[in-house]
C-alpha cells in the first residue's frame, strides 16, 4: 500500500513539473513575428477619417472604404479595447495610439455588430497596412 503512494506522488510531481516546463517553453517563445492577421477575410478595408478616444485604453475609430462619399462604400465605427489586437506593418503589435487618422487599415469584428450606417461594432483585430498619413482623408 505504501509502495503505491510513493509513486503516485512521484506521477504526480512529474505531471506537474512538465505541465510547468512545458507552460513555461510556451510562453517565453511567443514574439512579435508569430503574430499574423487573421486567417479569414476582414470586414473591410479602408481609410481611417476620424478617432475618439485617447491613450493606450481605448476609444473608436471611423473606417471607411470610400472616404469621398458620404452614401457609398463601407463605412464602420470600431470601437478599440484592451483586448483588440492592433497590427503594425512587419507583425508588430500596436495599441490604440498607433493608429491615425489616413491609415489604411483591415478590420476583423468580434460578436455582434449593428448593422446601422455606418455599421458599429467591437474590433477583433486592426492591421496597419500604411503608416503614411494621407493628407485630407
Amino acid at each position: 500500500m505504501e509502495r503505491g503512494r510513493v509513486r503516485m506522488r512521484a506521477w504526480i510531481v512529474a505531471t506537474a513539473l512538465i505541465t510547468t516546463v512545458v507552460g513555461a517553453v510556451a510562453c517565453s517563445s511567443k514574439d512579435d513575428s508569430s503574430i499574423t492577421a487573421p486567417k479569414g477575410a476582414p470586414y473591410m478595408s479602408g481609410r481611417i477619417t476620424s478617432i475618439t478616444g485617447s491613450g493606450s485604453n481605448g476609444g473608436s475609430v471611423r473606417i471607411e472604404s470610400n472616404p469621398l462619399s458620404t452614401s457609398q462604400g463601407l463605412k464602420a465605427v470600431a470601437r478599440v479595447d484592451g483586448v483588440t489586437l492592433i497590427l503594425l506593418p512587419g507583425n508588430k503589435i500596436g495599441d490604440f495610439r498607433s493608429l491615425a487618422p489616413g491609415q489604411f487599415v483591415r478590420l476583423w469584428f468580434d460578436g455582434v455588430i449593428l448593422e446601422s450606417y455606418p455599421v458599429q461594432g467591437f474590433a477583433a483585430t486592426i492591421a496597419i497596412d500604411s503608416v503614411v498619413v494621407t493628407p485630407g482623408a
